[in-house]
């Protein structure tokens, strides 16, 4: 190096200059201390084993080799082998960094706090195992030659794999100031705090979290005064788990709708980019899992139920990719380092298994959580004082997925229904004392927290009474059917009386999907069993509930974003939910799920397709009447007289005749048809199904040789009850591309190689 570089002028020496001048004549120092800890740099006796591999159970793990504790460029710990490579692009002295914002480089350091976080989980009959077995030294696949780690599929050095680094950096630099005001942080974290973490526990150590985050709000007020920035580094994990908190202490938050929906995409686009800059694909640990957990519960309360699921199963897998569904035995020889470790460890687990599991008990599909895992984390006194609120999830949980995933629900006999009812009723009776009454409560979070766990196990209890009502189940006797179908009624009015009440003291029902879609589809399912007329009660409730779903909020001056929908309700619900909620609606005030037949004009399913729903009834008239037409029948006059008939005798036999009219119709649209012949050949009796459930009787007696219009054909009377509910909350779409994400997009064109980039192109 020159002289004039190494004696650069002091005016305008910059502190970044500094700092790579100091770097670059750094001694190389060679690390004395064992490798275990190198890596949880602590001070080192080199006795061999040491003192602290003893005290922490390892003295295997004690090595001194060179090749085993130097920079790691071979047999480093599994997601640490590129703990260097991760530091380097931020260091002071890369052109790199230099070329993008210092100071947002500086502030965001991609590194890993502790080396067994990062540790990658494989098998006992995995092939890094066997070659475990076969080593010289019994150390575990951390060791095995870099080599070699990559056809093994355990090398995790490589940079994020789905977008470039040059791309990263951009976007780094762009949100380096995007972090609110310390007020700003402060007002949603506390409301986090109060709200969705006791009822969620997304975050395993929020007293910790809160007191690095204080931490860190001082060091960036010091920076901002001071000329000399003394930024300490920052994991790209834990700021997606603070800017997480942030989405979703902003849905929670006492704002209106549009204002709660900016912020929290604003605030969980930030924390994914977080995840990718940390590479929370190859390099995985638990704070990482934790932001994956909160940026699909916003994704699910912003009702993109469907992308939450997805990303649960993601999470899912690199939670058991860190080894967190297997458990280490707890004998009481451990510390109570290690302990509290572990139990960190199944909280997390378990808190992804919950989340698994509810959301894809609300789509019937198989949560990936059912598998062999850890124990239920739960305290010291609560086999003997009773469950707190997130144990009690645990359990409940539990019980779902091992005994109410789709497959089990299938081959559920009636005695196995009362046993998995009762195993859901016992949970509320192995609460802490001050949640097992009402009376009991002490504070408002303890009768919240009573309202929703008697809210989730109503819910479920009427979820494995639901094959009752089920069409064709020759498992259950009629008396065994009538029993289930009373107990599934009782215990749906009893999951809207608890919505209602959580309603009453705080916003959680109506802002989570998961206590809104337990609510309304209760309600919606109360009123296609009929008990809208019935039950009195039951119509209050439902009417209680659609105030609920439609209240207002405070008018708000800012107009949002473009993308966002601004509305003067207080909430805004979309696909499933909506259709359900038009469909509660149309039965509380006209006591049908269609409405009446002036709104029939279009669909009332709002942006879905509606390809599995009945409620687009009107396409039956239309088909009746260019059936009867193409059939040549002397039908009445047809055109806008909803009132008009056709002749009994030309209705096409769907398998025969009508041409192209039955490629239009689906499965419940052709079962109209069907029902109308046979009330025909009947006499124009009721169902026997319909009068078994009790459901109204929409359509009048017929008339000797004409069929009514299909278009007042109410769902209720050919359908039975569970698939009406799964027509209106579920739909089937086209797996294949519809072209729905068609884009105008040109990429420019290149010239053939050796040709000047003005070249004239002919196509």
């Amino acid at each position: 190096m020159s002289d004039t570089q190494d004696s650069p002028n002091l005016e305008d020496l910059t502190p970044e200059e500094a700092n790579r001048i100091i770097h670059s004549h750094r001694k190389v120092r060679y690390g004395t201390a064992c490798w275990p800890c190198r890596q949880r740099k602590v001070k080192c006796d080199n006795q061999s084993p040491c003192e602290n591999c003893v005290k922490r159970e390892h003295p295997q793990l004690c090595s001194y080799k060179p090749n085993r504790s130097g920079s790691g460029k071979s047999g480093s710990v599994v997601g640490t082998d590129a703990s260097q490579s991760k530091k380097r692009p931020h260091s002071p002295d890369d052109p790199a960094s230099r070329s993008t914002s210092n100071e947002a480089r500086e502030a965001i350091k991609a590194y890993e706090p502790d080396a067994a976080e990062v540790t990658r989980y494989v098998g006992q009959n995995s092939l890094p195992a066997l070659l475990r077995e076969t080593a010289n030294e019994p150390q575990d696949v951390n060791f095995i030659r870099q080599d070699m780690r990559s056809l093994l599929g355990l090398d995790n050095s490589a940079p994020f794999p789905l977008m470039s680094s040059r791309h990263l950096d951009r976007l780094t630099h762009d949100i380096s100031s995007e972090l609110p005001s310390d007020r700003e942080v402060m007002k949603l974290f506390r409301t986090y705090k109060e709200i969705p973490q006791p009822f969620w526990g997304f975050v395993i150590d929020i007293d910790d979290l809160e007191s690095r985050l204080m931490i860190y709000l001082e060091d960036r007020a010091k920076n901002a005064r001071a000329s000399t920035k003394t930024t300490k580094p920052v994991s790209a994990s834990w700021l997606a788990i603070l800017f997480a908190v942030l989405a979703v202490g902003s849905q929670y938050h006492d704002s209106p709708y549009h204002i709660r929906t900016r912020d929290s995409q604003r605030y969980i686009q930030i924390s994914f980019h977080f995840l990718r800059l940390g590479n929370f694909l190859l390099r995985p640990n638990l704070d990482s899992i934790q932001a994956m957990l909160m940026t699909s519960f916003v994704l699910l309360n912003d009702m993109k139920a469907e992308a939450s699921w997805a990303l649960l199963g993601l999470t899912c897998r690199l939670a058991q990719s860190l080894g967190l569904h297997r458990a280490q035995v707890l004998d009481g020889r451990q510390t109570a380092e290690v302990v509290k470790k572990e139990m960190a460890r199944r909280k997390l687990w378990w808190t992804c298994l919950w989340h698994d599991t509810l959301t894809s008990l609300s789509f019937d599909r198989s949560p990936m959580t059912n598998i062999p895992c850890c124990p239920i984390p739960i305290s010291p006194t609560a086999e003997t004082e009773g469950w707190a609120y997130l144990e009690a999830m645990y359990h409940l949980c539990q019980i779902i997925s091992q005994r109410m995933n789709p497959d089990a629900v299938a081959s559920a006999t009636y005695v196995q229904i009362l046993d998995n009812c009762a195993a859901l009723e016992g949970i509320r009776e192995k609460l802490l004392v001050q949640l097992r009454n009402k009376e009991d409560c002490k504070s408002a979070l303890d009768r919240l927290q009573y309202f929703a766990i008697r809210l989730h196990t109503s819910f479920m209890i009427s979820v494995c009474c639901r094959p009752a009502l089920m069409r064709g189940n020759a498992r259950l006797d009629p008396a065994q059917k009538k029993m289930l179908g009373d107990k599934c009624k009782e215990n749906l009015t009893e999951t809207v009386r608890m919505f209602l009440a959580m309603h009453q003291l705080s916003v959680i029902p109506t802002r989570s999907w998961a206590f809104t879609y337990h609510g309304l589809s209760s309600a919606v399912l109360l009123g296609i069993l009929g008990e809208t007329k019935a039950d009195p009660e039951v119509r209050q409730l439902q009417g209680d509930l659609i105030s609920a779903l439609s209240a207002t909020a405070a008018k708000e001056q800012t107009s949002p974003q473009p993308h966002i929908h601004k509305t003067d309700l207080d909430i805004e619900l979309s696909g499933p939910l909506h259709r359900a909620l038009t469909a509660l609606k149309n039965i509380y005030d006209h006591g049908s799920v269609i409405g009446p037949a002036i709104k029939r004009e279009g669909s009332i399913s709002g942006p879905a397709s509606g390809t599995r729903t009945p409620l687009q009834i009107s396409q039956l008239a239309g088909l009746a009447g260019s059936s009867s037409s193409t059939g040549g029948s002397n039908a009445a006059s047809t055109g806008n007289n909803h009132n008009s008939g056709m002749n009994a005798g030309f209705v096409p036999d769907m398998h025969t005749r009508g041409g192209g009219a039955n490629m239009n119709l689906d499965p419940h649209q052709n079962a109209a048809l069907a029902m109308a012949e046979m009330r025909q050949e009947n006499g124009g009796q009721m169902s026997e199904y319909g009068q078994t459930h009790g459901m109204a009787p929409f359509l009048q007696p017929l008339q000797p040789g004409v069929l009514p219009d299909l278009a007042n054909f109410d769902p209720t009377t050919y359908m039975s009850p569970m698939d009406l509910y799964d027509s209106i909350f579920w739909e089937s779409p086209d797996p294949f591309n519809t072209g729905v994400d068609s884009m105008n997009f040109d990429f420019l064109a290149h010239p053939p190689p050796g040709q000047p980039p003005q070249q004239q192109f002919y196509f």
